[in-house]
């Protein structure tokens, strides 16, 4: 990309985009992004939306996972997992910012969930091992974010350089291939004690945000499906295929509507009470559930010709796919928490 930067955060976002698309098949073959896409990326600051100090609010960090994601969705993701962890590293003292951010365009990866494991937790730190799951964007990133189990305590978050842990390639997937989700190992790693938060810190105050920028990137990959079905249809299209085209684009619409109104919310406390937090987690799993069907929708009635791996709305319908088999977006574990609260449970 030129030096120019496009004036407008949104349209900064919509240059990567287009970008991202050119190379959306390099991508996938790959199974990272572009080194070109990532330039771009960081040429624009998208990563950094929420790396403290940062002026962007949530809302605006949630639209452009999706514009990037219109590009190419694996793209989206990895600006997500990124920016939301830049956020996280931020509740970290002072001094290990200050490392984090020797390199100001540094990017972390992160493994949330406790399956690491330590002995226990001392004001000397943790002596950490473990194999961790779904490291999107890992091979790029100079730190990670993992969570870690203790004998008879609660878990902790560590933070652990790109020279403490090795990356396993286990990445041969169905959808979202471009992220290089990979495995992170370690084995013995002693991590000081300034760079481990317990999850009560850090992950439970902050769980509606953690789930809710999920759904950026995947408003923006069912936005890219009815953008592409529209395309392919034509303004001589029959009926049956407006009609599905245009209770899509509803969904679609409705999603991001009830995203950006939960980033609202959390832009005025990105840690809110128990109630409040489990609404929006309900309606990240909603927003997820409809661009899951919006995007099956098209695709069962794009016809066979979709199916060529050549084709665009094929990666997408499976991208968006993958992207709601998320653990954190699956309908009852979300939904059903709220409605115990509505009864008075």
């Amino acid at each position: 990309m030129s030096e120019f930067q496009p004036p407008t955060l949104r349209q900064r976002a919509g240059a990567v985009a287009d970008l991202a698309r050119e190379h959306a098949a390099e991508t996938e073959q790959l199974r990272q992004l572009h080194p070109e896409v990532l330039q771009a990326m960081q040429d624009m600051s998208l990563p950094q939306l929420l790396k403290q100090g940062s002026i962007s609010t949530i809302r605006e960090f949630i639209d452009v996972c999706g514009i990037l994601s219109e590009g190419d969705m694996s793209t989206g993701w990895c600006n997500f997992v990124w920016g939301i962890h830049n956020f996280l590293a931020g509740l970290y003292p002072e001094e290990v910012q200050e490392k984090i951010w020797q390199n100001p365009k540094a990017l972390i990866s992160a493994s949330l969930g406790p399956v690491g494991h330590t002995e226990s937790v001392t004001d000397e730190g943790a002596i950490v091992s473990g194999r961790w799951r779904f490291n999107s964007g890992c091979d790029h990133a100079d730190w990670l974010l993992l969570g870690i189990s203790q004998e008879g305590g609660e878990p902790y978050l560590g933070l652990l350089h790109k020279s403490e842990y090795e990356v396993d390639d286990t990445w041969q997937v169905l959808g979202l291939k471009g992220t290089g989700s990979k495995d992170a190992v370690c084995k013995e790693v002693n991590v000081p004690p300034e760079r481990l938060l317990p999850a009560s810190m850090s992950l439970v105050p902050h769980g509606a945000l953690l789930v809710l920028v999920i759904v950026g990137p995947i408003i923006g990959g069912a936005q890219s499906a009815v953008n592409e079905f529209a395309r392919k249809i034509g303004s001589s299209a029959e009926q049956a295929l407006l009609l599905r085209l245009a209770e899509a684009s509803a969904e679609v619409d409705t999603a991001r509507t009830v995203a950006l109104v939960a980033a609202d919310i959390l832009d005025v406390n990105p840690a809110p009470n128990p109630f409040i937090t489990a609404r929006i987690l309900r309606d990240s799993a909603f927003a997820a559930r409809l661009c899951n069907n919006a995007t099956k929708r098209l695709f069962e009635a794009a016809g066979g010709t979709e199916l060529h791996e050549s084709r665009r709305l094929q990666r997408i319908f499976r991208d968006v796919t993958a992207g709601c088999a998320h653990a954190r977006l699956q309908w009852e574990g979300q939904v059903l928490p709220y409605a115990h609260m509505l009864v008075g449970e």
